[in-house]
C-alpha cells in the first residue's frame, strides 16, 4: 500500500473494540472502564509490547488526491456537477428537485 502513496496509520483498541487509544488517550496503559491490559503480557521472548487489537485507519484524503491526479477520473468525480439537466427526464437523483 505504501508503495502506491497509500499508508495507514495503526491505532491500538480495547479488547472489545469500544475505545481507541488515540489523542486525548494515547498514553493510557489500561481501559478507563473495565480495567483491561492494552498490551499483552510479555513472554521471555518479546523485546516490544504489543498491543491486544489493533485498528488500521486509512485515510481518506490521500485516496482523493491520487484519484484527482487523472483526468479520466476527475471528469466522474466532478459528473454530478457539470452534467445537464434534461427539461422532465430525471438521469440522475441530483436531477430532482427534492435533491436540491
Amino acid at each position: 500500500m505504501k508503495s502506491r502513496g497509500l499508508g495507514y496509520q495503526k491505532i491500538d483498541t480495547c479488547l472489545k473494540f469500544c475505545m481507541l487509544y488515540y489523542f486525548e488517550n494515547a498514553n493510557l496503559t489500561d481501559y478507563k472502564t473495565y480495567g483491561h491490559a492494552r498490551y499483552k503480557p510479555k513472554t521471555g521472548r518479546e523485546k516490544t509490547i504489543v498491543a491486544h487489537r489493533k485498528k488500521r485507519y486509512f485515510s481518506i484524503t490521500h485516496k482523493l488526491q491520487r484519484l484527482s491526479m487523472s483526468s479520466k477520473t476527475i471528469e466522474h468525480l466532478t459528473w454530478h456537477h457539470s452534467h445537464d439537466v434534461v427539461d422532465v427526464v430525471i438521469v440522475h437523483p441530483s436531477d430532482d428537485e427534492a435533491y436540491k
